[in-house]
């Protein structure tokens, strides 16, 4: 069909510049052997010339150059003429010069077309070919271009769709609002929607509604205003989140459930070493019961932390502190009105591979200035400090009692809950800076460690 339509505009051409050829013969004939005078329409003849150099570019050259060598040829074979030469001569310049000058615009353009027509087949070869649905509707929501893709998301054949409104793709309950952007759109000339990507509902052609993804564009041509959107169906990436989400939410309900069971362990050995401890007679054995049921409890604690937390990996540890120290001091304290508790402490969260060592920590040293700093009924305060310093954690743990006796050394010292302390702080990797001039005071300063979320 488009080879037929070719054919037939090059012969509609061809016979309009015979046409117009002959005529310009006849004139030729008749001003130069009728009348016997120089050609006085020559006007005439730049209409073949210049039709032909528009069509046919270089190629129509022909036509000036017949011209010519009808005009010259004409003036040495017609009888009479009383005209000089040089006047057909001038004629044929004017002839050759229009003729290459239109024909020299007239390749300019071609070659400025070819290139449009070649930029407009690749957008066109990749619209079409792209996965994702294309489609282009003018500010009256008519679909004015549409992709394969698009069709074959929505199911409608190409005559279904072409020159329909846009609605037709979108369920009821969303048509009325977008008849009101649309509105909006025709008013205005700007789209609220403009340069945004998001999710929408889409209507297939048997009724089936599909979650897709869309971006969309504005843009003028010739004064007129298309909106251009890029669909893509994410049923299948819809399937998968939900998916993931079921999996995360089992996984998340395993592990809540074992930190859940690992705290009611720790809280059943607790419990056991608090029975067990009953039929010691010996105070200090039944202090080694008492303070390994404490570190117990410690632990047990942040794992009830995390089985109550959001985040499974993180506590905040400030709030740790308050509620272990409060328990301890319960457990230590016969007369509140002696010792006084301090606890100056920041929300801070902190993974569980840090919480562990460091709740054990602040469990041995404020056990150890509970038991050991206010002897015979001494009174005396104890403060307890963890905040964030720059990338550091600063925690401390003092009190103004009797302090450490002389000649001891908190590193080398027969305590076994000195003894972790150190080994722990080194855990994390962790410096212990000592005081011992004003009672004791235990500072602790660490970085935490980054741990890798997807383990």
């Amino acid at each position: 069909m488009a080879n037929k339509l070719i054919i037939e505009n090059q012969s509609y051409k061809i016979i309009t510049i015979l046409v117009l050829l002959a005529f310009c013969v006849f004139l030729t004939y008749y001003f130069h052997f009728v009348l016997g005078t120089g050609t006085i329409f020559t006007h005439i003849f730049y209409f073949p010339i210049i039709l032909a150099a528009i069509w046919w570019r270089s190629k129509g050259l022909i036509v000036p150059i017949f011209l010519s060598i009808l005009l010259i040829a004409s003036y040495f074979l017609a009888p009479n003429l009383n005209y000089p030469l040089y006047e057909d001569l001038f004629r044929v310049f004017i002839f050759m010069a229009i003729g290459i000058v239109v024909a020299i615009l007239s390749e300019e353009i071609y070659q400025k077309d070819i290139k449009l027509i070649e930029s407009t087949e690749k957008f066109r070869s990749v619209a079409v070919s792209a996965v994702d649905g294309i489609i282009t509707t003018d500010t009256d929501g008519k679909i004015v271009f549409f992709n394969n893709s698009l069709k074959n998301i929505f199911g409608y054949s190409i005559d279904e769709i072409k020159g329909k409104h846009v609605a037709m793709l979108m369920p009821e309950r969303f048509k009325l609002k977008f008849i009101e952007k649309l509105e909006r759109f025709k008013t205005t000339g700007s789209h609220e929607l403009d340069r945004r990507t998001f999710e929408s509902i889409g209507l297939r052609k048997d009724g089936v509604e599909f979650p897709f993804e869309i971006s969309i564009s504005t843009w003028g041509s010739k004064g007129d205003i298309f909106t251009t959107s890029i669909i893509r169906d994410v049923t299948e990436r819809k399937i998968t989140e939900k998916q993931l989400k079921k999996s995360l939410y089992e996984k998340e309900t395993l592990l809540k459930e074992i930190h859940h069971r690992v705290k009611n362990n720790l809280m059943i050995i607790s419990s056991l070493l608090n029975l067990q401890s009953r039929y010691i007679k010996d105070e200090e054995s039944k202090n080694i019961f008492k303070e390994s049921q404490n570190r117990a409890k410690s632990m047990a604690l942040i794992h009830e932390r995390l089985y109550r937390s959001k985040d499974l990996k993180r506590i905040d540890f400030g709030d740790y502190i308050n509620t272990l120290a409060d328990d301890l001091y319960h457990t230590y304290v016969i007369d509140t009105n002696l010792i006084e508790l301090n606890v100056n402490v920041d929300d801070l969260m902190l993974d569980i591979n840090t919480s562990i060592p460091l709740g054990l920590i602040v469990n041995e040293l404020v056990t150890n200035s509970l038991k050991h700093a206010f002897p015979k009924g001494r009174s005396g305060k104890i403060d307890i400090n963890f905040h964030l310093q720059g990338d550091t954690y600063l925690l401390e743990v003092k009190d103004n009692g009797i302090g450490f006796p002389k000649g001891i050394d908190y590193k080398n010292s027969d305590s076994l809950g000195l003894r972790l302390v150190t080994s722990l702080t080194e855990q994390i990797d962790g410096i212990i800076e000592f005081n011992n001039t004003s009672g004791t005071s235990f500072k602790i300063i660490f970085a935490e460690e980054k741990f890798d979320e997807n383990i």
